[in-house]
C-alpha cells in the first residue's frame, strides 16, 4: 500500500489545483524544497510569511508557480525534519483525517475526540495507526488542533506528524506556529473531505524518523515549578540571608508575593534553552540572577505605585499604602541594593559579571527615563498621541523582559543574541502594556472609574484623543490639565473609548506588537530559544492566531 493516489477516481468536483495531480510531480517539488534547505541554513520555527517567501523562491527557480501553497507545507514540514526526528517515538502524535476512510465499506465508530477505527483495511488508516502505535506514538483519527493543544500544554506529546488537505493545513498553521509546535504534514493528494487520498509511503517515511540522538526538551513547566519554589520563604532567606531588622523582613516578604513571576522564569528558561544539555554547573549562579532579576522588578513597582498614586498591588495594600512612603521608598532601594549585590555574588567569571552589570544598569537607567517621560506628562498635561506613548512603553516596560532574557544569555555564555533579545523585548514589553490597558477597558468600567483611568496616559486614552475633533481635543487636554474629566470634554473622551473603532485600533497595535516579537527572532540561532520564546509570546500576551 505504498501510493493509494490511484486506487480511487478523483471526482472532478473535489480536485484541488494547488495539489500536484501525479505522483512524479509531487516529488520534484519534494526534491526541490530538499535541495533547497540544503543550500541554506535556516532555523526553525519560521513564521508564515517567512516561509511564503522561500516557498515562491523555490517555485520561481523550479517553475512550480501554481504550487505556491503545496511548497509551504513541504517547505515548512521539512524545516522540523531533524527536530522531529530527535524526538522519542513515545512523546510524538499522529494526525490522520477521517476523510482518509471509505465511505462505502468504512465500518468506524467516532466519539467526541475522533474516529474509532474497526480495521477493516479498506483504506490506510488501520495499517497506519497500527504502525505508529507499535512506535508509541499517540494516534488520532481526528480534525483540528485543539486537543493536539491540551496534550502539548499537558506536557505529554513534543512533536506532531500530520495528514491533512492544504486547506486545513492553511487554518491549522497559525495556531501551531503560535505555539510553536515542532511538526511534520503530508499533504492529501486531493481535497473534498470524503474519500480522500495520500501518499502512504511520505506518512511511513515520517513516522520512521529516527535521529542518532534524543532532541533536549525543553520542560517549560518544570522550569516553571522550579522558579517558584525559589520565591518560597526559607529559600528566599536561604540565598539573601537575614539580619533581623525590620528593612530586609519587608524585603523579603514583598519579594515572595505572589505574581507571575515571568522575569526570573525568563532569566532561567533562556538559559536552558541555550546551555542545554550542558545546563547544570551554573545554576546556583542562575538563580541568583533570576531573584537578581525580580529584585529589580518589585523595587520598580514599589515606586512607581508611590508615583502614579495607586493604592493596590496584588489585590492587596501597596507598600506605600501599609507601611508609608518613607518605609516603601526605603524597602524598594534596598532591594535594588540587593540585585545588583546577587549579580556581583553569582559566582560566574568576572567577564561575565561585568557584562550583567552593564545589561542591568542600562535597563534600569531605561527604565527609570521612561517612567520620567510618563510622569513629565502627567505633571504636565499635552496631546496624547500614540506613537509618543509607545516610546515611553518601549523605556518603561521592555527593559526588564530585555534584562531578564539576556541574563540569561550571558550565564550560558552566548554573546550573539543580544540584537534580537533586545528587538524581541522592546516588541513584547510594548504588546504587554497595550494589553493591560486594553483589558482596564475591556471590562466596560462604571463611569467614575473610567473617567479615572482616562485621567492617566494610556493606549486606550491616546487612541480615543486622536479619535477626536481639534475642538474635542482642545478641551480634553484641558480637563487633563485641571485634573477632572468630570466635564463636556472628559464625557466625549469617555465615550470615544468605549468606542468599537478605537478598541479595534488598540487591538490592531497589540497584534502588531504580537507579531513584531515573533518577527525579531528570525537572526536568532538557537532553535530552542526560538522555540521557547514563540511559545512564550503566546502565554505572555494570550493567545495569538496570526504568525
Amino acid at each position: 500500500m505504498a501510493d493509494l493516489d490511484h486506487t480511487r477516481p478523483e471526482p472532478a468536483a473535489t480536485a484541488d489545483r494547488r495539489v500536484p495531480r501525479d505522483r512524479s510531480r509531487r516529488d520534484r517539488l519534494h526534491a526541490a524544497v530538499a535541495e533547497y534547505l540544503e543550500a541554506r541554513d535556516l532555523v526553525p520555527p519560521l513564521t508564515l510569511d517567512e516561509i511564503r517567501l522561500h516557498a515562491e523562491e523555490v517555485a520561481r527557480a523550479h517553475g512550480f508557480t501554481p504550487y505556491v501553497d503545496y511548497l509551504m507545507a513541504l517547505l515548512g514540514s521539512a524545516l522540523w525534519r531533524d527536530t522531529v526526528a530527535a524526538v522519542p517515538y513515545d512523546r510524538r502524535i499522529l494526525l490522520l483525517p477521517q476523510c482518509l476512510r471509505s465511505t462505502a465499506a468504512c465500518r468506524a465508530q467516532a466519539d467526541a475526540y475522533g474516529l474509532l477505527c474497526a480495521g477493516c483495511g479498506t483504506c490506510p488508516i488501520a495499517e497506519l495507526t497500527a504502525e505508529a502505535e507499535a512506535l508509541g506514538y499517540v494516534v488520532l483519527v481526528a480534525e483540528g488542533t485543539t486537543v493536539v493543544t491540551q496534550l502539548l500544554e499537558q506536557g505529554q506529546i513534543d512533536a506532531v506528524i500530520g495528514v491533512s488537505c492544504l486547506e486545513a493545513l492553511e487554518r491549522s498553521f497559525p495556531h501551531l506556529a503560535a505555539g510553536a509546535i515542532p511538526g511534520m504534514a503530508v499533504p492529501l493528494n486531493r481535497c473534498g473531505c470524503v474519500d480522500t487520498t495520500v501518499d502512504v509511503d511520505r506518512v511511513r517515511e515520517l513516522l520512521y524518523l529516527r535521529a542518532d540522538r534524543e532532541e533536549f526538551r525543553l520542560d517549560v513547566e518544570a522550569i516553571r515549578r522550579e522558579v517558584d519554589g525559589w520565591f518560597q520563604p526559607a529559600a528566599l532567606e536561604a540565598v539573601l540571608g537575614s539580619d533581623g531588622g525590620d528593612p530586609g523582613r519587608i524585603a523579603l516578604e514583598w519579594l515572595g508575593r505572589s505574581g507571575k513571576r515571568w522575569r526570573p522564569f525568563l532569566t532561567a528558561a533562556a538559559w536552558r534553552a541555550l546551555a542545554g544539555t550542558s545546563a547544570g554547573s551554573e545554576g546556583e549562579a542562575v538563580r541568583r540572577l533570576a531573584l537578581a532579576v525580580e529584585c529589580f522588578h518589585k523595587a520598580s513597582l514599589i515606586h512607581d505605585d508611590i508615583e502614579d498614586g495607586d493604592g493596590t498591588r496584588y489585590e492587596q495594600p501597596a507598600l506605600h499604602v501599609a507601611r508609608g512612603v518613607p518605609i516603601a521608598l526605603n524597602v524598594g532601594d534596598l532591594l535594588i541594593g540587593e540585585g545588583y549585590r546577587l549579580v556581583g555574588c553569582c559566582g560566574l567569571p568576572a567577564e561575565r559579571i561585568a557584562a550583567l552589570l552593564r545589561v542591568a544598569a542600562d535597563g534600569h537607567r531605561l527604565l527609570a527615563v521612561g517612567q520620567g517621560e510618563e510622569l513629565a506628562w502627567c505633571r504636565s498635561p499635552g496631546p496624547l498621541h500614540t506613537d509618543r506613548l509607545i516610546d515611553v512603553y518601549r523605556m518603561k516596560t521592555a527593559p526588564a523582559f530585555s534584562v531578564a532574557l539576556r541574563f540569561g544569555a550571558i550565564c550560558a555564555g552566548c554573546d550573539d543574541t543580544d540584537e534580537p533579545l533586545d528587538r524581541f523585548s522592546a516588541a513584547l514589553g510594548t504588546a504587554y502594556q497595550i494589553r493591560d490597558d486594553l483589558d482596564d477597558f475591556r471590562d466596560n468600567p462604571p463611569d467614575n472609574e473610567r473617567l479615572q483611568r482616562l485621567q492617566h496616559p494610556t493606549i486606550v486614552a491616546a487612541v480615543a484623543f486622536e479619535f477626536a475633533d481639534e475642538h474635542s481635543q482642545m478641551a480634553i487636554v484641558e480637563a487633563w490639565r485641571q485634573g477632572n474629566l468630570h466635564c463636556a470634554a472628559g464625557r466625549r473622551l469617555a465615550e470615544l473609548s468605549a468606542h468599537p473603532a478605537v478598541l479595534g485600533k488598540v487591538d490592531m497595535l497589540l497584534e502588531h506588537y504580537r507579531n513584531e516579537a515573533v518577527r525579531s527572532l528570525a537572526s536568532l540561532r538557537s532553535s530552542q530559544l526560538k522555540l521557547l520564546l514563540r511559545r512564550l509570546t503566546g502565554r505572555i500576551l494570550g493567545t495569538g492566531v496570526r504568525a
